[in-house]
């Protein structure tokens, strides 16, 4: 059995210095004559009524079983697939589903023998066939469409490989589980949209073949290709305040399978569809509307997780550089040096880290040796007696340098908070042991019988970002969100659902 400690040790050897997914488009593409429903389309446009049916979904494992130990083939088949495919199928409606059978006619499909259910033709909208290998390589897990509908080119079947020498099995770690999670989702997102030799299929809302969306535009000096879609393109110039936003701008750095088929990391740090591991992943809005705007897909937005890298702060943050010192000064998403601090999505410490393929910016790394859910992370903490870590602990990063000595170096803590309040009267309260400090704005704080300071954050950035209690995955469609918790159905667990009642939460 591998330790957690000892994914750890393996995941950081990767994490952000490569890809740990790509698009591996090795074989050829079949384009099947399906049955799509189209009555959605009436006149050359679409009917604003229509409600379309969520997308549904078939995962064979078959070359799981034949190419992996039992073990790892039951946690694959068993725990991580099955809320994952419950997930898209909550998050995805399909415009155009097959009306009678998805059918593989050839005796090969994706590189591997056909499955018989797929040669007998199943009631789905989609089949994915996972396989893994064993490869001491850098990727962790690799994707591909292998067959597209002749009418509206939608991918139709797909396959994921994941590599056991990177992506290990849980194990009953649901913070290991957890990222397994957001690689699958991340994979599965690739052979449905995310993939450079799509874009070219992509249909505007009239279902006929969008042009013009594929955008060649210049960065920071550089030569990059933009993504013009409905409706990510408006959600993107909200997000931060900036009209002149050309669309999403994609990966340019890293080779086939990795540039063009994810979003810029400079902008989309922790958000599942940027290329890297870094820790704290989330599905966000934006991944959605790309999906969306492929007009093959409507979603549902429930299942977007807060995002606020960048959010409102205009077109200087979109076309700025991190060469310039006065750009990163005036940012908090960035950093200089090595320092400790909190990573972006607060749920955990890190160090000041300069990412080549976010334009050689700076941010704070998540480490999960200072994650606030990761309880042996306590192991490493400056007075841990006052600091709060666990999977329900609750509790968010704060920076600061108290101490019992006389002085201290900055660091990064885990406290429990509590947001009251609204707008301009918005509250946070810090849990510091025993104590409570009260942040009514940005600044430091002193807490009796310490040394050092407490750095309060704006409480109405805070609590409006970083304190923003949510539904994660919106229960993986396995539970209902009440009060920002997950009541699970019958037979799930966890805080998002995502676990068997037998599985070690």
């Amino acid at each position: 059995m591998v330790s957690y400690k000892a994914f750890l040790f393996i995941f950081s050897l990767i994490a952000l210095k490569v890809a740990y997914a790509h698009v591996d488009q090795d074989t050829p593409v079949v384009f099947a004559d399906v049955d799509e429903d189209t009555s959605s389309l009436e006149g050359g446009r679409t009917l604003q009524t229509t409600q379309y049916p969520q997308i549904r979904i078939w995962p064979n494992y078959d070359l799981v079983y034949s190419t992996a130990p039992v073990e790892y083939a039951n946690y694959i088949s068993n725990e991580l697939v099955p809320p994952i495919i419950d997930w898209f199928q909550g998050a995805l409606s399909v415009k155009y589903p097959i009306t009678t059978t998805l059918k593989v006619t050839t005796s090969t499909i994706c590189g591997y023998t056909t499955p018989a259910a797929l040669k007998t033709g199943i009631a789905v909208d989609y089949a994915v066939i996972f396989t893994t290998t064993y490869t001491e390589s850098s990727t962790v897990a690799s994707s591909k469409y292998c067959q597209l509908a002749s009418g509206t080119k939608r991918p139709l079947v797909g396959s994921t490989s994941f590599n056991r020498y990177q992506m290990l099995a849980a194990n009953g770690s649901v913070l290991l589980h957890e990222k397994n999670t957001y690689v699958l989702i991340h994979e599965m997102m690739h052979p449905l949209g995310f993939s450079g030799s799509l874009y070219g299929y992509f249909l505007d809302v009239n279902g006929v073949t969008r042009t013009g969306h594929i955008i060649n535009t210049t960065l920071e000096g550089q030569n990059v290709s933009a993504i013009d879609i409905p409706p990510l393109t408006e959600k993107l110039r909200n997000f931060y305040g900036c009209t002149s936003v050309p669309g999403v701008y994609m990966e340019d750095d890293g080779g086939e399978g990795n540039a063009g088929s994810h979003f810029e990391r400079k902008f989309f740090v922790y958000d599942s569809m940027s290329s890297g591991g870094i820790f704290g992943r989330r599905v966000t809005e934006f991944s959605l509307a790309f999906l969306e705007g492929s007009g093959w897909y409507m979603p549902n937005y429930a299942y977007a997780e807060p995002y606020f890298f960048g959010q409102g702060q205009g077109c200087a943050f979109v076309y700025g550089s991190c060469s310039n010192s006065s750009y990163v000064n005036a940012f908090d998403e960035f950093c200089t040096g090595s320092s400790r601090g909190c990573a972006p999505q607060g749920r955990s410490g890190g160090y000041c880290y300069l990412d080549t393929k976010a334009n050689n910016c700076r941010y704070v790394n998540p480490d999960d040796d200072y994650d606030c859910e990761n309880e042996a992370a306590v192991n490493n903490a400056r007075l841990p007696t006052l600091q709060s870590y666990g999977r329900f602990a609750e509790s968010k990063c704060f920076t600061g340098n108290l101490t019992t000595a006389s002085s201290a170096t900055q660091t990064s803590f885990c406290f429990k908070y509590n947001c009251t309040g609204s707008g301009l009267t918005t509250q946070l309260t810090v849990r510091v042991g025993s104590a409570n400090i009260t942040c009514k704005a940005a600044g430091k704080v002193k807490v009796t019988g310490y040394n050092g300071l407490v750095d309060c954050p704006d409480p109405l950035v805070f609590c409006s970002t970083v304190g923003k209690k949510y539904c994660p995955r919106n229960c993986m469609n396995r539970g209902t969100c009440v009060n920002n918790k997950c009541e699970c159905r019958p037979g799930f667990t966890g805080i998002d659902c995502g676990l068997l009642v037998q599985s070690t939460a």
